[in-house]
């Protein structure tokens, strides 16, 4: 019997109300297999071991889609916290441990009954997670106050929680990075090391877990979202989103020793078995490096959909005559699209203050976390520039959702949701006339970071936001 090596990669669907789907491809052939519908929302993905089935966490279905790798069926959807995001599996097989900061919880999952045996509360918004080779510990980064927690996983219970900084206790605003919040995580071979992403910085920081604390810094490039490390060889790799690249480390020397790039936008990534390629989702496609040359091999944009390519998950199917068979999953949409880079010059960050008053007093903030920006449709407006020949003015306005993360008097963590809203004007854009239609559908990828910070009372905080536009896409539908 033939084993085949498949690329699983979860798509969420342009409206966030509708399901979405996971993308299946043949990695020898580089063939798109099909697509199978799961929950609204998928993110992450894992496979159990000897790749028998694949679970996909679904953000806003709050479940866990269980795929059978051979007959690509959804065979179980396991109700787990809300807003479910990092997974990891035990080398056994035995259980699997999803982090849901909404409800700031790990669910415990038992991997061949395929249900919820235990929670385990957490109240710092677990995030990244990262199991030790014999499933003991597990470790988890906390989108508040900078933290890491280990967890027994025998007793199902935190048995330690650690501050990689020292905030001042007294201050409403206990951090002085107050965006600082861990995105990737991964664990060394050898257990003793924990390499965390922390985007705002746009560095990787390596913890000494027998320290409990930072032994190095590395600088990567803007936005960096998460971290993958070589199967033989002593090297990391890290998306940066907002540089278009990818950073390679030496997990020896704790420094960069190459940058690949020329990607658009990447977010997840997984290395082969051999570690000879990475497969990596960026925008809407899927990329193939080669590790030893660190050049692209192929670039895959089957299906031509809109639906940004999110998590990105390696196994084997033990199915005979892949290509050849008619698969239960579903190759067509009842759309498809084609998405395309803009070309502008890129305008002046702009500078907002935001006022927020708390609902209680004396609260601490620990956390501001910013999500994807959002363009008004309705409000674009392209206007020829004279003597210029396909440039224009683009106009649009913007809300970039984003909430903080705060502490009450009773130390409980409460998130405040809100949104900055913004017109960007007379943006030079080169544009053919083909490409003026009268649904200008755009999209577009903006970096905020606080540049000031001020506490006019006990239960208020301002800060002043600095955001630059950093990519624009247009996106047609096709027939």
């Amino acid at each position: 019997m033939t084993h085949s090596l498949l690329a699983w990669v979860s798509m969420p669907a342009i409206d966030s109300s509708l399901r979405g789907d996971i993308a299946v491809y043949h990695m020898e052939s580089e063939k798109l297999l099909g697509m199978i519908p799961v929950g609204i929302g998928p993110g992450y993905l894992a496979c159990f071991p000897e790749g028998k089935k694949l679970y996909v966490p679904n953000r806003g279905s709050a479940t866990l889609s269980v795929i059978d790798c051979d007959s690509f069926i959804v065979k179980r959807t396991i109700p787990v916290g809300k807003n479910p995001q990092a997974l990891v599996i035990d080398s056994a097989g035995a259980k699997g441990y999803v982090a849901g900061p909404e409800e700031q919880l790990i669910s415990v999952i038992d991997l061949h009954k395929d249900e919820v045996i235990n929670t385990i509360p957490l109240n710092l918004y677990p995030s990244g997670l990262a199991l030790s080779s014999d499933g003991k510990k597990l470790y988890v980064s906390h989108q508040a106050g900078c933290s890491i927690s280990i967890i027994d996983t025998e007793h199902h219970q935190a048995a330690d929680t650690f501050h990689l900084k020292d905030y001042p206790k007294n201050s409403p605003l206990s951090s002085p990075d107050l965006a600082l919040s861990p995105v990737g995580l991964a664990l060394s071979p050898d257990g003793t090391l924990l390499y965390l992403i922390l985007s705002p910085e746009n560095r990787v920081s390596v913890v000494d877990l027998g320290l409990r604390g930072e032994v190095a810094s590395i600088p990567v490039g803007r936005n960096p979202q998460r971290i993958a490390l070589h199967p033989s060889r002593p090297l990391a790799y890290v998306t940066n989103h907002d540089s278009d690249s990818i950073s390679i480390i030496s997990t020896y020397e704790h420094q960069v020793l190459a940058t690949i790039p020329s990607l658009s936008a990447p977010r997840e990534l997984t290395l082969t078995p051999e570690g000879s390629q990475l497969w990596v989702t960026n925008g809407c496609q899927l990329t193939l490096i080669d590790t030893e040359t660190k050049a692209i091999i192929s670039t895959l944009y089957a299906p031509l959909s809109v639906q940004t390519r999110q998590g990105v998950a390696i196994s084997e199917s033990h199915r005979q005559l892949l290509l050849s068979e008619v698969l239960p999953c579903n190759t067509q949409r009842p759309y498809s699209f084609v998405t395309e880079k803009l070309y502008f010059k890129p305008p002046k960050p702009f500078d907002l203050t935001i006022h927020h008053q708390f609902p209680i007093p004396a609260a601490i903030a620990e956390g501001l976390i910013f999500e994807e920006a959002e363009v008004k449709h309705h409000s674009i407006s392209i206007l020829p520039i004279p003597l210029r020949p396909n440039y224009h003015h683009l106009t649009f306005s913007l809300r970039i959702p984003y909430k903080i993360i705060y502490r009450d008097e009773q130390n409980q963590l409460h998130e405040l949701k809100d949104a900055i809203h913004h017109v960007l004007s007379a943006v030079e854009t080169h544009l053919t006339p083909s490409r003026i239609k009268q649904n200008f559908n755009l999209r577009i990828f903006t970096q905020s970071e606080v540049i000031g910070k001020s506490v006019p009372t006990p239960n208020s905080l301002d800060l002043i936001i600095r955001t630059q536009l950093v990519a624009m896409q247009q996106i047609h539908p096709t027939e």
